[in-house]
């Protein structure tokens, strides 16, 4: 039994009356050792669980406090301001643009970085002479998204709806691509609200815990079927509020964790706070105006093609926004060769660049390349991110599974000297046994291997059968046996066509040990290079060999076209 009955009061309420102070008279000696202890155990209890309620109390005050001062530190408003009806006037990149508010609150839309971003930050961002918010972006992606977002509002208003997904030319266009991927494909996981109803009149402020009618209801039948009643019904209502508090301090972990990323994509395209790289600089070339920040391009503007300046300053933009291991192309145009002499004249090298890499040496050495091989994947608009570099993250073979784990789509690219360049594409995982001694047999997963250079001269892929088309995966303290042979290593790609840490007996020191071979019925025209006696080719230089560099790629898909088809060509991934 409770030691004294009380009216239905808030934490809040108890908190002021009573202060810290235990406001409970002692407990009574009932005279009875099992009861008494009892007694002493559930009050004891009692005051630990209200002691543990008020620290975290306190707790939700200062994380409340780091997600209001996470929002507002980046100029970022607490509640979304402005009629609905009114449009969003924002320059970007040079070219003034407006976008209708009320689509941006809509389904499809209201999930998006840009969508957030124009509600809630749009003071955050920088401003031009005239204190209009800059986005420094591409305007011509960014026009073309504007007006599909305001087609979501018209097909709404007609109770219809509008899906917003890449269309020619924008969908084999890199900076499209990056673009769309940053502000629009990715999703911030945050609400977006209209400003609250006032607050009520009678003044509260509502920081009290709420109690509806039934549970009051539930207090006074409790009080009025005597103390064992009240114990029992407490009981319950103190497990409904402890997994109400775990669901709610889950919610807000979640939504902190949100803002956090949301800040984090977002940051390179606000203000500094401190005027740093914030300052516009604009540049009209042949009528056309191109404005970049500070930040992205601070050499002076030299003479080029209006067209080319364009393409030259948004990849300097991409190249400063993007995120770690994600790769950025570098510009096209129809005369290449003028591209990159513009483009080195503003002290940027015309390759693919990978942000956060250290000497920025790829195996996938040029934007052709490239292009040549994701064509291969038959990928929906794909954007490659780096998962493992040997060079970087060592050749370990735990080191290596830790990077690819839950990944799927994955493109190993490896060299040998300087004159072998090549890889596999596993449109799969790679997933180690549950037991760290054994492997996990051969399993299907689709492949194919390709060439870039040493075996071919232009990129080539090379199609295996489907009865080839398996990975075997050894534990971190296991290893797969080759067949016929005393050879033991980590990882073994198709049937033994391309082994990862390889050696005899093995499995060897690290995955750099390789070996890799083809048999020559597999091999496409062009090959260059040896068949041996027993009729295998080879995509590296020697068939058993140390790989100068290992690179794994992860290739994801967002669109709905395959990437290098036609409009008439579409699939669905």
């Amino acid at each position: 039994m409770l030691s004294k009955k009380r009216k239905f009061e808030s934490p809040a309420t108890a908190a002021a009356a009573g202060g810290d102070s235990d406001e409970f008279e002692p407990l009574p000696t009932i005279g009875r050792q099992r009861i008494d202890e009892a007694l002493k155990e559930a009050d004891e209890s009692l005051a630990t669980i209200e002691q543990n309620a008020k620290q975290m109390r306190r707790k939700l005050r200062e994380q409340a406090a780091m997600i209001r001062g996470l929002i507002t530190s980046s100029g970022g408003q607490l509640m979304v301001t402005g009629r609905l009806d009114d449009e969003i006037e924002i320059k970007v990149g040079g070219t003034v643009l407006c976008v209708p508010r009320k689509p941006l609150l809509l389904p499809g839309v209201s999930e998006s970085i840009i969508a957030y971003l124009l509600l809630y930050h749009l003071e955050g961002l920088p401003k031009d002479t005239e204190g209009r918010p800059f986005l420094d972006a591409d305007p011509v992606y960014t026009d073309w998204l504007f007006d599909e977002i305001a087609k979501v509002g018209s097909a709404d208003a007609q109770r219809e709806t509008h899906e917003i997904v890449l269309a020619p030319p924008h969908d084999t266009d890199s900076s499209s691509l990056f673009w769309h991927s940053l502000l629009f494909a990715s999703k911030t996981g945050l609400d977006i609200h209209m400003p609250a109803a006032a607050p009520s009149p009678d003044g509260d402020d509502h920081d009290n815990m709420h109690v509806d009618e039934a549970q009051q209801l539930e207090g006074g039948e409790a009080a009025e079927g005597g103390e064992k009643g009240d114990a029992v019904d407490g009981m319950a209502a103190l497990s409904k509020s402890i997994a109400s508090l775990d669901a709610s301090v889950g919610r807000l972990g979640a939504a902190e964790d949100r803002l956090m990323q949301f800040s984090k994509l977002v940051k390179p395209l606000l203000a500094s706070g401190v005027g740093q790289g914030d300052e516009i600089r604009s540049v009209r070339v042949r009528g056309k105006t191109v404005s970049t920040t500070e930040a992205t391009l601070g050499a002076a503007v030299q003479s080029t093609s209006s067209e080319h300046l364009f393409r030259v300053v948004d990849f300097a933009r991409r190249k400063r926004i993007t995120q770690p291991d994600c790769l950025v192309m570098p510009p096209a145009a129809s005369n290449a060769k003028q591209m990159q002499v513009d483009t080195e004249m503003y002290g940027l090298k015309h390759e693919p660049f990978c942000s956060g890499l250290a000497g920025g040496d790829l195996v996938i050495e040029t934007a052709e390349e490239w292009d040549e091989v994701l064509k291969m994947t038959g990928k929906t608009s794909p954007m490659p991110s780096l998962l493992y570099k040997g060079s970087r993250d060592t050749y370990a073979f735990p080191k290596l599974l830790q990077c690819v784990a839950g990944k799927s789509g994955l493109l190993f690219a490896l060299q040998d000297g300087d004159t072998h360049r090549f890889g596999t594409f596993i449109d799969g995982q790679i997933v180690p046994p549950a037991d760290p001694t054994q492997t996990t047999g051969n399993y299907k997963v689709p492949l194919f291997f390709y060439s870039l250079s040493g075996a071919y001269d232009a990129p080539t892929k090379i199609e295996l059968p489907e009865e080839r088309q398996m990975v075997e995966v050894a534990g971190t303290r296991g290893a797969v046996k080759a067949k016929n042979v005393d050879r033991h290593g980590n990882l073994c790609i198709a049937r033994g066509h391309l082994w990862l840490g390889m050696a005899k007996p093995g499995p060897a020191a690290d995955v750099s040990s390789c070996s890799q071979l083809l048999n020559e019925q597999y091999l496409p025209g062009g090959y260059r290079g040896e068949i041996s006696e027993s009729g295998y080719g080879r995509l590296a230089a020697q068939r058993d060999f140390t790989a100068s560099e290992i690179e794994i790629w992860h290739i994801k898909q967002w669109l709905s076209r395959p990437y290098g088809t036609t409009s008439t060509q579409q699939t669905h991934s």
